[in-house]
């Protein structure tokens, strides 16, 4: 169910890129709304789906980064130490 929830989201991104592509984008403000909701929605829902449970790949992922940058940040300290 989740993967079948992922793969709707994906599809309907692509398919307002591709309305985006070949129609432009809107210039009313109702119609900029709506195509931001068209597009946050999905990006959110997509992120809800995979963080959910459990280790996903994105958690992992942020998990690593947030690692990184905080191995980054402690060797600039101890640079600044000496």
């Amino acid at each position: 169910m989740r993967r079948t929830a992922v793969v709707l989201n994906i599809i309907l991104l692509l398919f307002v890129a591709y309305g985006l592509t070949t129609d432009g984008f809107p210039t009313e403000a109702k119609g900029i709304l709506f195509v931001l909701l068209l597009i946050v929605a999905p990006l959110f829902s997509v992120v809800a789906l995979f963080r959910g449970t459990g280790e996903s790949w994105l958690s992992l992922y942020l998990r690593r980064k947030a690692l990184e940058e905080k191995k980054k940040i402690e060797s600039l300290t101890t640079e600044r130490k000496r």
